[in-house]
């Protein structure tokens, strides 16, 4: 049984389905998803997704998990998503010329990180500070788990001019969380695995990839499909109250709706805060083992989708505002590459977003749209069609400083139990990658209890 059909919990289901195994999902809600949801708007053709969705080259397990469903052809892959707006007419992104190889031409692209537009007295102290960064990236040292990012960046002399420009809001894209809330030792690991892929032979490990359809038609409905084509039980409106343990080996799973099923195995794909839950109710809060969940908080990020009746004339599908309330702008209908007669549609998103989560949604989309008419000349003329704000106060976990400390592995003190999620020992922040790793490894883990192998990483159906 695989309880949670999130992201991580539609993963370990189709690896385990491909590997052989009769497979139960439950999800408690009435659809498939979790996090990585798509809704209808009225009005609006087809589904809008929970927010804008980006994953990079490097995102090898969620990459194997399209392959395996069959969806990778709906992805659309693009240069690095560096693009910081600093005005109506400066945009810093990539630049160099189209005729270098394609890696090649990336990392001079990039290179005015390295050496920004920041005054030039602060010039060196920026390139000890990108420095200072790579080295500890290349072997990230667990006492920066007691630091906040901000606290890091003072002790290493990042300048003040750096930070407004780039890795204040770098460190929040990756993380979502504040440099004075998130662990260094998270952005220094997040770095690590980035790089690591890269130098491992994956030339476009920090390539953006986008969906080019609805979350629901990349992630859910192929999967759904998969599964009852291998004779998996998909059963939607039933939760998990309590786990059945006799000398702490797994004989069972209780539902919501009554039933006792026994299983040779399950894996828990519940977020932190509802496993608490289980714990409070349930057999599992004995174990002091699942203590630690208890600590792991949410943080929030807020955005508005925007119809407009004509385009705002961006460079890039996803750039970077500097000195507004909105922090990103995406492409939606770029990325779709299909304008409908809704209009022209963009989602102005904003992460770690502790000061507008709360805010009505008259006065967040009047604040986005502010942003817009700051950086855009084009959002003068346009006429909004249509307006959606969607908060989500549980987006992702916070990584503040001893986030180290409470993330789980997959096996448990209970035999034939395991977890998976974003939030378990992946060493990855809270991201769709995360999520299918922590897949993987739960099915590794589960292949070795019942004693099967889990399918090549390369093999699809």
């Amino acid at each position: 049984m695989v309880a949670g059909a999130g992201l991580a919990g539609l993963a370990t289901a189709v690896w385990l389905a491909q590997a052989g195994h009769r497979v139960t999902l439950v999800e408690k809600r009435g659809r498939l998803g979790g996090r990585t949801i798509s809704f209808e708007v009225p009005g609006i053709e087809g589904r809008v997704d929970n927010g804008q969705h980006l994953f990079a080259g490097c995102y090898e397990a969620l990459l194997r998990y399209v392959d395996t469903i069959g969806s990778r052809d709906k992805l659309l892959w693009d240069v690095p998503p560096f693009a910081i707006k600093t005005g109506p007419d400066h945009l810093l992104t990539l630049r160099a010329p189209r005729w270098l190889p394609g890696p090649l031409r990336r990392a001079v692209g990039l290179s005015w990180m390295v050496w920004p537009p920041i005054p030039l007295r602060e010039r060196p102290a920026a390139l000890r500070t990108w420095a200072r960064i790579a080295r500890a990236a290349l072997r990230p040292a667990p006492e920066l788990d007691d630091l906040t990012v901000d606290r890091w960046f003072r002790q290493i002399g990042a300048p003040e001019s750096l930070r407004a420009l780039v890795l204040d809001q770098f460190v929040i894209g990756l993380l979502n969380e504040k440099t004075e809330r998130v662990s260094a030792s998270m952005f220094v690991q997040t770095l690590h695995w980035i790089g690591k892929r890269a130098l491992s032979g994956n030339t476009r490990a920090g390539d953006a990839v986008w969906p080019r359809v609805s979350l629901h038609e990349l992630f859910v409905a192929p999967a759904e499909r998969y599964l009852r084509a291998h004779g998996a039980q998909i059963v939607v409106g039933v939760g998990v109250t309590d786990i059945e343990i006799l000398d702490d080996k797994l004989t069972g799973v209780r539902l919501s709706d009554g039933r006792t099923i026994e299983v040779d195995a399950a894996v828990l794909t519940l977020p932190p805060w509802s496993l608490t839950t289980l714990l409070d109710r349930g057999r599992l809060g004995q174990y002091d083992h699942f203590t630690p969940v208890r600590k792991i908080e949410p943080a929030p990020i807020s955005s508005v989708y925007v119809w407009l009746d004509r385009p705002l004339g961006m460079r890039r599908l996803a750039e970077n505002l500097r000195d507004t309330t909105i922090e990103w702008v995406f492409d939606t209908t770029g990325m779709h590459g299909v304008e409908t007669e809704a209009g022209h549609c963009y989602s102005l998103a904003v992460s770690a977003s502790w000061d507008v989560v709360h805010l009505p949604n008259a006065e967040f989309t009047a604040a986005a749209l502010e942003s817009l008419a700051k950086h855009y000349p084009e959002a003068a003329e346009a006429e909004v069609l249509r307006t959606h704000v969607i908060h989500q106060p549980q987006a992702t976990f916070s990584a503040q400083p001893g986030f180290d400390e409470l993330r789980l592995p997959q096996r448990t003190p209970i035999e034939g139990l395991f977890l998976a999620g974003d939030w378990t020992e992946t060493g990855m922040p809270s991201t769709m990658e995360a999520a299918a790793e922590s897949a993987v490894r739960a099915v590794d883990a589960v292949g070795d209890h019942l004693g099967t192998t889990a399918p090549p990483s390369d093999t699809s159906d």
